[in-house]
């Protein structure tokens, strides 16, 4: 089994994220018991995701408890009370009859003598006053405190959605670079490709720059170790010297930095590489003057 390509293939960072399925779960757990150097892989980003989560993980709003507790503060019920009016009633009436005042029988002997029905409370003013349930109460505070922890809940998640999203950025960052190393080991330890290091000349002495130069196929790659950024407008060509003249070999990335790049092939019998800063798109001929690095193979 190729262990590398295996480590490679990006499985142990979807198992430490959770992405898996159950049968990829499985394996990878017992690929890490059977080979020590998928363990310790696997170590290594689980330690690494660990770091960036301590790092960018995100407390709850502290006030937070406070409105949940707040909308908890009922207030009693109001008591139903019921108003009891009273109804006066007068028993004593004048008239005058014939000049003289005379006293006229109560009420309650007008009612007893005739026998009439009487109907008690005809002016007595109910008061209704509604009360609503405590349970009532409590149904609307749980739906606040609901609302409240779903909206704390989507903001959680789109922050540990962003958080992931820039892990999994990073992990892919880490995995370039790893491929990136271990292609240029293998250029150094393959015998058909040439190494021609480019120094730096007076115009950028700190500048440094190796070329593979595959003699079989005539492909050229650059490692840009050192070199400053191209100003404005301007960008970095790479040539060759065949029979005493120079062949474009194309421009170099605008981001040239951590990368390896593949240029244009050369020719048989190139016996020198050069960089030259130039206009933006290139120059037919090489400006001298603007020569960062060369190397003589």
């Amino acid at each position: 089994m190729n262990i590398q390509a295996y480590i490679e293939s990006g499985i142990l960072e979807e198992y430490v994220l959770g992405t898996v399925s159950p049968q990829e779960k499985q394996e990878v757990e017992c690929m890490s018991h059977i080979y020590p150097e998928i363990k310790e892989e696997l170590l290594k980003t689980e330690s690494a995701l660990e770091e960036y989560a301590l790092k960018y993980q995100t407390a709850p709003p502290v006030s937070l408890k406070d409105s949940i507790f707040a909308q908890l503060d009922f207030e009693a019920a109001p008591d139903e009370k019921e108003a009891d009016p009273e109804v006066a009633k007068s028993t004593i009436s004048e008239d005058v009859r014939n000049g003289e005042f005379v006293e006229l029988p109560s009420t309650e002997d007008v009612v007893s003598s005739s026998e009439a029905p009487v109907i008690a409370d005809v002016f007595t003013k109910t008061e209704t006053v509604e009360v609503t349930p405590f349970w009532a109460k409590l149904a609307v505070a749980a739906s606040v405190l609901l609302a409240l922890f779903a909206g704390w809940s989507v903001i959680q998640s789109s922050s540990l959605k962003k958080s992931n999203e820039e892990l999994t950025a990073q992990v892919q960052l880490i995995k370039e670079s790893a491929d990136q190393n271990q292609q240029l080991a293998g250029m150094y330890r393959d015998s058909r490709f040439t190494l021609v290091r480019l120094a730096g000349l007076e115009k950028s002495p700190e500048s440094a720059v190796a070329a593979f130069w595959d003699k079989q196929t005539n492909e050229v790659m650059l490692d840009v170790q050192k070199l400053p950024p191209a100003p404005e407008g301007m960008q970095y060509q790479l040539w060759s010297i065949v029979d005493n003249l120079p062949l474009d070999l194309g421009m170099l990335d605008d981001h040239f930095e951590q990368k390896l790049l593949k240029m244009k092939n050369t020719k048989s019998g190139s016996v020198a590489f050069a960089i030259t800063l130039e206009k933006k798109g290139g120059n037919p001929t090489p400006t001298m003057e603007e020569m960062y690095v060369m190397g003589k193979v």
